[in-house]
Protein backbone atom coordinates (compact mmCIF):
# COMPACT_ATOMS: atom_id res chain seq x y z
CA UNK A 1 0.00 0.00 0.00
CA UNK A 2 1.46 3.26 -1.01
CA UNK A 3 2.37 6.10 1.77
CA UNK A 4 -0.05 8.46 -0.14
CA UNK A 5 -3.43 7.13 0.13
CA UNK A 6 -4.59 8.47 3.14
CA UNK A 7 -7.25 10.57 1.46
CA UNK A 8 -10.71 8.92 2.37
CA UNK A 9 -11.70 9.62 -1.04
CA UNK A 10 -8.61 8.11 -3.04
CA UNK A 11 -5.76 8.70 -4.86
CA UNK A 12 -7.43 9.25 -7.90
CA UNK A 13 -8.99 12.59 -6.61
CA UNK A 14 -4.98 13.85 -6.58
CA UNK A 15 -5.30 14.38 -9.87
CA UNK A 16 -8.00 16.59 -9.43
CA UNK A 17 -6.94 18.56 -6.44
CA UNK A 18 -5.81 22.21 -7.71
CA UNK A 19 -5.82 23.75 -4.18
CA UNK A 20 -3.35 22.71 -0.98
CA UNK A 21 -4.61 20.31 1.13
CA UNK A 22 -3.79 18.71 3.87
CA UNK A 23 -4.29 14.42 5.16
CA UNK A 24 -2.70 12.00 7.64
CA UNK A 25 -1.07 9.24 6.71
CA UNK A 26 0.68 7.08 9.63
CA UNK A 27 0.50 10.10 12.12
CA UNK A 28 2.41 11.81 9.55
CA UNK A 29 0.51 15.17 7.68
CA UNK A 30 1.41 14.82 4.31
CA UNK A 31 0.85 18.52 2.52
CA UNK A 32 -0.53 18.41 -0.88
CA UNK A 33 1.18 21.32 -3.29
CA UNK A 34 -0.69 23.45 -4.85
CA UNK A 35 -1.23 22.66 -9.05
CA UNK A 36 -2.45 24.87 -11.59
CA UNK A 37 -5.79 23.80 -13.01
CA UNK A 38 -5.83 22.63 -16.70
CA UNK A 39 -8.14 21.43 -19.19
CA UNK A 40 -9.78 18.03 -17.70
CA UNK A 41 -7.71 18.83 -14.54
CA UNK A 42 -4.31 17.10 -15.89
CA UNK A 43 -1.55 18.17 -14.40
CA UNK A 44 2.08 18.71 -16.38
CA UNK A 45 4.32 16.34 -15.86
CA UNK A 46 6.77 16.89 -13.59
CA UNK A 47 3.75 18.59 -11.22
CA UNK A 48 4.50 18.29 -7.91
CA UNK A 49 1.37 16.60 -6.05
CA UNK A 50 2.75 15.85 -2.29
CA UNK A 51 5.58 16.04 -0.11
CA UNK A 52 6.60 14.73 3.56
CA UNK A 53 9.58 14.35 5.50
CA UNK A 54 11.98 11.45 4.07
CA UNK A 55 12.12 8.91 7.30
CA UNK A 56 14.97 9.58 9.22
CA UNK A 57 15.86 5.35 9.47
CA UNK A 58 15.98 5.74 5.35
CA UNK A 59 18.57 8.89 5.56
CA UNK A 60 21.65 8.23 3.68
CA UNK A 61 24.74 9.44 5.28
CA UNK A 62 25.18 12.96 4.66
CA UNK A 63 21.23 13.62 3.45
CA UNK A 64 20.08 16.77 5.30
CA UNK A 65 16.82 16.14 7.30
CA UNK A 66 14.92 18.95 5.24
CA UNK A 67 15.02 15.99 2.52
CA UNK A 68 11.45 14.42 1.21
CA UNK A 69 9.67 11.80 0.17
CA UNK A 70 7.59 13.11 -2.88
CA UNK A 71 4.71 12.30 -5.31
CA UNK A 72 4.43 13.94 -8.90
CA UNK A 73 2.65 13.66 -11.84
CA UNK A 74 4.53 11.18 -15.04
CA UNK A 75 3.92 8.76 -17.85
CA UNK A 76 2.10 5.90 -16.20
CA UNK A 77 2.93 3.57 -19.57
CA UNK A 78 4.50 5.14 -22.51
CA UNK A 79 1.09 5.81 -23.56
CA UNK A 80 -0.55 6.98 -20.11
CA UNK A 81 -0.21 9.36 -18.20
CA UNK A 82 0.06 8.25 -13.89
CA UNK A 83 1.80 9.76 -11.71
CA UNK A 84 5.27 8.42 -9.42
CA UNK A 85 6.48 8.47 -5.98
CA UNK A 86 10.04 9.54 -5.35
CA UNK A 87 12.69 11.06 -2.79
CA UNK A 88 14.81 13.88 -2.79
CA UNK A 89 18.11 13.78 -0.28
CA UNK A 90 20.00 17.33 0.02
CA UNK A 91 23.56 17.35 1.01
CA UNK A 92 23.79 18.75 4.76
CA UNK A 93 24.95 22.09 4.87
CA UNK A 94 23.91 25.67 3.19
CA UNK A 95 24.00 24.87 -0.85
CA UNK A 96 27.02 26.81 -3.27
CA UNK A 97 25.99 29.68 -5.31
CA UNK A 98 23.83 28.63 -7.87
CA UNK A 99 22.83 25.72 -5.49
CA UNK A 100 22.99 22.05 -5.64
CA UNK A 101 23.71 20.39 -8.97
CA UNK A 102 20.88 17.33 -9.27
CA UNK A 103 21.65 13.35 -9.92
CA UNK A 104 18.60 11.50 -10.89
CA UNK A 105 18.66 7.94 -10.37
CA UNK A 106 16.86 5.26 -11.24
CA UNK A 107 17.14 2.17 -9.09
CA UNK A 108 17.56 -1.46 -10.54
CA UNK A 109 15.13 -3.93 -9.78
CA UNK A 110 13.44 -4.17 -6.61
CA UNK A 111 9.96 -5.66 -7.84
CA UNK A 112 6.80 -3.77 -8.92
CA UNK A 113 4.47 -4.68 -5.44
CA UNK A 114 3.88 -0.73 -3.84
CA UNK A 115 5.82 -2.39 -0.30
CA UNK A 116 9.27 -2.48 -2.90
CA UNK A 117 9.52 1.40 -3.21
CA UNK A 118 12.92 2.41 -1.88
CA UNK A 119 11.00 5.43 -0.53
CA UNK A 120 9.15 3.14 1.35
CA UNK A 121 11.66 -0.01 2.20
CA UNK A 122 14.77 2.29 1.94
CA UNK A 123 17.63 1.52 -0.66
CA UNK A 124 20.04 -1.23 -1.50
CA UNK A 125 23.20 -1.23 0.77
CA UNK A 126 25.01 -1.23 -2.51
CA UNK A 127 22.53 1.99 -4.08
CA UNK A 128 22.75 3.47 -0.99
CA UNK A 129 26.59 3.60 -0.23
CA UNK A 130 26.01 5.17 -4.19
CA UNK A 131 23.72 7.43 -3.27
CA UNK A 132 26.00 8.72 -0.21
CA UNK A 133 28.99 9.24 -2.99
CA UNK A 134 26.73 11.66 -4.35
CA UNK A 135 25.69 13.24 -1.59
CA UNK A 136 29.20 13.91 -0.29
CA UNK A 137 30.36 14.99 -3.33
CA UNK A 138 28.07 18.01 -3.34
CA UNK A 139 25.25 16.73 -5.32
CA UNK A 140 21.09 16.71 -4.65
CA UNK A 141 19.81 13.45 -5.58
CA UNK A 142 16.01 12.71 -6.98
CA UNK A 143 15.45 8.59 -7.02
CA UNK A 144 12.21 7.96 -8.80
CA UNK A 145 10.60 4.58 -7.01
CA UNK A 146 8.90 4.61 -10.71
CA UNK A 147 5.01 4.80 -11.72
CA UNK A 148 3.09 1.70 -10.38
CA UNK A 149 5.73 1.27 -7.29
CA UNK A 150 3.95 3.00 -4.41
CA UNK A 151 1.28 4.33 -6.94
CA UNK A 152 -1.64 3.58 -8.84
CA UNK A 153 -1.19 0.57 -10.76
CA UNK A 154 1.42 -2.16 -11.87
CA UNK A 155 4.90 -0.75 -12.60
CA UNK A 156 5.25 -1.11 -16.40
CA UNK A 157 8.63 -2.77 -16.02
CA UNK A 158 10.65 -2.07 -18.71
CA UNK A 159 8.51 0.57 -20.46
CA UNK A 160 11.68 2.51 -21.06
CA UNK A 161 10.07 5.82 -22.42
CA UNK A 162 7.76 5.49 -18.78
CA UNK A 163 10.48 4.59 -17.14
CA UNK A 164 13.12 7.35 -18.77
CA UNK A 165 10.05 9.98 -17.85
CA UNK A 166 9.59 9.35 -14.30
CA UNK A 167 13.90 10.22 -13.83
CA UNK A 168 13.08 13.11 -15.93
CA UNK A 169 9.91 14.61 -14.27
CA UNK A 170 11.20 14.09 -10.59
CA UNK A 171 13.87 16.55 -11.20
CA UNK A 172 11.11 19.10 -12.34
CA UNK A 173 8.75 18.21 -9.07
CA UNK A 174 11.50 18.54 -6.90
CA UNK A 175 12.83 22.09 -8.08
CA UNK A 176 9.41 23.06 -7.65
CA UNK A 177 9.71 21.90 -3.89
CA UNK A 178 13.17 22.84 -3.20
CA UNK A 179 12.97 26.53 -5.26
CA UNK A 180 16.97 28.36 -5.56
CA UNK A 181 18.64 25.28 -3.22
CA UNK A 182 18.98 23.26 -6.44
CA UNK A 183 20.89 24.62 -9.70
CA UNK A 184 18.87 24.08 -12.91
CA UNK A 185 22.00 21.73 -14.15
CA UNK A 186 21.51 18.21 -13.77
CA UNK A 187 22.41 14.97 -14.70
CA UNK A 188 20.74 10.93 -14.80
CA UNK A 189 22.26 7.63 -13.60
CA UNK A 190 20.71 4.22 -13.41
CA UNK A 191 21.83 0.64 -12.28
CA UNK A 192 20.39 -2.52 -14.58
CA UNK A 193 16.65 -1.53 -15.25
CA UNK A 194 17.28 2.20 -13.86
CA UNK A 195 20.06 2.23 -16.47
CA UNK A 196 17.73 1.13 -19.63
CA UNK A 197 15.65 4.11 -17.65
CA UNK A 198 18.48 6.28 -18.05
CA UNK A 199 19.43 6.12 -21.80
CA UNK A 200 15.78 6.78 -22.27
CA UNK A 201 15.67 9.68 -19.88
CA UNK A 202 18.65 11.18 -21.45
CA UNK A 203 16.87 10.51 -24.90
CA UNK A 204 14.08 13.10 -23.64
CA UNK A 205 15.51 15.08 -21.12
CA UNK A 206 16.02 18.73 -23.05
CA UNK A 207 12.86 18.72 -24.76
CA UNK A 208 11.08 17.34 -21.88
CA UNK A 209 12.19 20.00 -19.25
CA UNK A 210 13.31 22.72 -21.87
CA UNK A 211 13.42 24.97 -18.60
CA UNK A 212 16.36 23.15 -17.17
CA UNK A 213 20.11 22.40 -17.74
CA UNK A 214 20.58 19.00 -18.48
CA UNK A 215 24.34 18.12 -18.89
CA UNK A 216 24.66 14.26 -19.67
CA UNK A 217 23.67 10.50 -18.36
CA UNK A 218 25.79 7.81 -17.14
CA UNK A 219 24.33 4.38 -17.85
CA UNK A 220 25.39 1.08 -15.67
CA UNK A 221 24.73 -2.51 -16.49
CA UNK A 222 21.99 -1.32 -18.48
CA UNK A 223 20.29 -3.77 -20.93
CA UNK A 224 19.82 -3.30 -23.98
CA UNK A 225 17.92 -4.77 -27.44
CA UNK A 226 15.08 -6.29 -25.18
CA UNK A 227 12.77 -5.55 -27.66
CA UNK A 228 14.78 -8.67 -30.00
CA UNK A 229 15.09 -11.02 -27.20
CA UNK A 230 11.54 -10.90 -25.60
CA UNK A 231 9.39 -11.72 -28.44
CA UNK A 232 11.49 -14.84 -28.36
CA UNK A 233 10.27 -15.92 -25.09
CA UNK A 234 7.60 -18.99 -25.79
CA UNK A 235 7.23 -22.80 -24.95
CA UNK A 236 10.83 -23.80 -26.84
CA UNK A 237 13.29 -20.58 -25.45
CA UNK A 238 16.34 -22.39 -24.85
CA UNK A 239 17.55 -22.61 -21.34
CA UNK A 240 20.14 -19.73 -20.94
CA UNK A 241 23.09 -19.37 -18.27
CA UNK A 242 21.57 -15.62 -17.26
CA UNK A 243 20.82 -15.35 -13.96
CA UNK A 244 17.05 -14.69 -12.63
CA UNK A 245 16.41 -14.55 -16.19
CA UNK A 246 12.53 -15.61 -15.34
CA UNK A 247 12.35 -13.49 -12.67
CA UNK A 248 13.00 -10.68 -15.37
CA UNK A 249 10.27 -12.29 -17.68
CA UNK A 250 7.60 -12.43 -15.23
CA UNK A 251 8.06 -8.16 -14.03
CA UNK A 252 7.62 -7.54 -17.65
CA UNK A 253 4.65 -9.93 -18.21
CA UNK A 254 2.80 -8.24 -15.27
CA UNK A 255 3.49 -4.88 -16.36
CA UNK A 256 1.66 -6.05 -19.79
CA UNK A 257 -0.99 -7.98 -18.36
CA UNK A 258 -2.24 -4.56 -16.20
CA UNK A 259 -0.91 -1.49 -18.37
CA UNK A 260 -1.94 -3.21 -22.08
CA UNK A 261 -4.82 -5.70 -21.76
CA UNK A 262 -5.59 -5.47 -25.22
CA UNK A 263 -2.78 -7.59 -25.85
CA UNK A 264 -4.46 -10.26 -23.76
CA UNK A 265 -0.85 -11.32 -22.52
CA UNK A 266 -2.80 -14.57 -20.31
CA UNK A 267 -3.39 -16.35 -23.73
CA UNK A 268 0.53 -17.20 -24.44
CA UNK A 269 0.93 -18.26 -20.66
CA UNK A 270 0.63 -21.52 -19.13
CA UNK A 271 -0.97 -22.05 -15.97
CA UNK A 272 2.17 -22.32 -13.90
CA UNK A 273 3.12 -18.93 -15.97
CA UNK A 274 -0.40 -17.30 -14.93
CA UNK A 275 0.33 -17.98 -11.37
CA UNK A 276 3.91 -16.72 -11.23
CA UNK A 277 2.80 -13.71 -13.15
CA UNK A 278 0.93 -13.30 -10.52
CA UNK A 279 2.63 -13.54 -7.77
CA UNK A 280 5.36 -11.77 -9.09
CA UNK A 281 2.79 -8.52 -9.05
CA UNK A 282 2.81 -8.62 -5.23
CA UNK A 283 6.51 -9.82 -4.66
CA UNK A 284 9.52 -7.91 -4.16
CA UNK A 285 12.51 -8.69 -6.10
CA UNK A 286 14.48 -10.97 -2.69
CA UNK A 287 11.55 -12.63 -2.16
CA UNK A 288 10.53 -13.40 -5.73
CA UNK A 289 14.21 -14.42 -6.36
CA UNK A 290 14.51 -17.09 -2.86
CA UNK A 291 11.04 -18.48 -4.36
CA UNK A 292 12.23 -19.35 -7.79
CA UNK A 293 15.47 -20.88 -6.26
CA UNK A 294 13.44 -23.39 -4.25
CA UNK A 295 11.03 -23.94 -6.96
CA UNK A 296 12.39 -23.44 -10.21
CA UNK A 297 11.29 -22.89 -13.14
CA UNK A 298 12.33 -22.20 -16.82
CA UNK A 299 11.12 -19.69 -19.43
CA UNK A 300 10.24 -22.10 -21.46
CA UNK A 301 7.68 -23.15 -18.73
CA UNK A 302 5.76 -20.23 -18.58
CA UNK A 303 4.05 -19.76 -22.09
CA UNK A 304 2.15 -21.96 -24.27
CA UNK A 305 3.23 -19.67 -27.24
CA UNK A 306 5.43 -17.49 -28.18
CA UNK A 307 5.31 -14.05 -28.02
CA UNK A 308 6.36 -13.26 -31.37
CA UNK A 309 2.79 -11.41 -32.86
CA UNK A 310 2.95 -8.48 -34.60
CA UNK A 311 0.53 -6.35 -31.59
CA UNK A 312 3.65 -7.41 -29.43
CA UNK A 313 5.99 -7.15 -31.47
CA UNK A 314 4.72 -3.42 -31.60
CA UNK A 315 4.26 -2.81 -28.46
CA UNK A 316 7.58 -3.95 -26.99
CA UNK A 317 9.61 -1.83 -29.95
CA UNK A 318 8.11 1.23 -28.03
CA UNK A 319 8.56 -0.54 -24.44
CA UNK A 320 12.17 -1.30 -25.14
CA UNK A 321 14.29 -0.10 -28.20
CA UNK A 322 16.70 1.77 -26.36
CA UNK A 323 17.67 4.75 -28.44
CA UNK A 324 20.95 4.82 -30.56
CA UNK A 325 21.33 8.17 -31.96
CA UNK A 326 19.40 11.29 -31.45
CA UNK A 327 20.94 11.80 -27.85
CA UNK A 328 22.12 15.66 -27.76
CA UNK A 329 24.25 15.43 -24.80
CA UNK A 330 27.33 13.19 -23.89
CA UNK A 331 26.60 9.37 -22.22
CA UNK A 332 28.99 7.70 -19.84
CA UNK A 333 28.81 3.81 -20.24
CA UNK A 334 29.34 1.14 -17.37
CA UNK A 335 29.03 -2.54 -17.77
CA UNK A 336 31.41 -5.38 -16.37
CA UNK A 337 32.75 -8.79 -18.31
CA UNK A 338 32.03 -11.29 -14.83
CA UNK A 339 28.28 -9.53 -15.08
CA UNK A 340 25.84 -12.35 -15.04
CA UNK A 341 22.53 -10.61 -15.30
CA UNK A 342 22.50 -8.73 -18.02
CA UNK A 343 25.03 -9.88 -20.96
CA UNK A 344 27.59 -7.29 -21.76
CA UNK A 345 27.49 -7.89 -25.19
CA UNK A 346 24.60 -6.50 -25.22
CA UNK A 347 26.34 -3.00 -24.43
CA UNK A 348 28.70 -4.07 -26.94
CA UNK A 349 26.27 -3.95 -29.78
CA UNK A 350 24.59 -0.30 -28.19
CA UNK A 351 28.10 1.03 -28.56
CA UNK A 352 28.69 -0.17 -31.85
CA UNK A 353 25.08 1.23 -32.81
CA UNK A 354 26.03 4.27 -30.72
CA UNK A 355 29.08 4.98 -32.38
CA UNK A 356 28.01 4.61 -35.71
CA UNK A 357 25.62 7.50 -34.93
CA UNK A 358 28.14 9.77 -33.71
CA UNK A 359 26.51 10.07 -30.33
CA UNK A 360 29.05 11.60 -27.76
CA UNK A 361 29.83 8.48 -25.68
CA UNK A 362 32.44 6.99 -23.13
CA UNK A 363 32.50 3.70 -21.94
CA UNK A 364 34.20 1.78 -18.85
CA UNK A 365 34.64 -1.82 -18.82
CA UNK A 366 34.65 -3.96 -15.51
CA UNK A 367 36.74 -6.97 -14.57
CA UNK A 368 35.79 -9.06 -11.61
CA UNK A 369 32.84 -7.12 -10.88
CA UNK A 370 29.71 -8.48 -10.54
CA UNK A 371 26.10 -6.90 -11.42
CA UNK A 372 25.08 -4.49 -8.44
CA UNK A 373 28.85 -3.50 -7.70
CA UNK A 374 29.46 -2.33 -11.35
CA UNK A 375 27.72 1.01 -9.65
CA UNK A 376 30.43 1.49 -7.08
CA UNK A 377 33.20 0.41 -8.91
CA UNK A 378 32.46 2.95 -11.72
CA UNK A 379 32.11 5.73 -8.88
CA UNK A 380 35.20 7.60 -9.43
CA UNK A 381 34.82 7.05 -13.02
CA UNK A 382 31.16 8.86 -13.00
CA UNK A 383 32.32 11.57 -10.61
CA UNK A 384 34.61 12.64 -12.83
CA UNK A 385 32.49 12.57 -15.53
CA UNK A 386 29.76 14.55 -13.49
CA UNK A 387 32.48 17.07 -12.86
CA UNK A 388 32.97 17.61 -16.71
CA UNK A 389 29.93 17.94 -17.69
CA UNK A 390 28.63 20.16 -14.79
CA UNK A 391 30.99 22.93 -14.65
Amino acid sequence: MSMFTGSPRGTRLWRRSVLAVAVCVSGIVLTAAPAAALPDDIHPAGALLAEQAATAAFLPVGAADTSAVIRYSTLRTATEAGESTGSVFLPQGAPPAGGWPVVSYAHGNVGIDDECAPSITGSSDVEREFIEQWLAAGYAVAATDYAGIGTEGVNAYTDGPAAGANAVDIVRAAHQLYGDQLSDRWIVTGLSQGGHATYFAAHQATTRTPELDFRGAIAVAAPTHLDQIFPLAGPNFPAVPVAGIAHYVLYTLAGLDEGRPDLDIRQHLTPTGIDLMEKAKATCSNDLNEYLRTHPVTVAELFTAPLDTPDLRGVLDQMQHVPTDGFDRPIRVVHSLTDTKVPIPLTWAQLAEMHSSAVDVEYQELSATDHAHSLTASMPGSLNFAARVLR
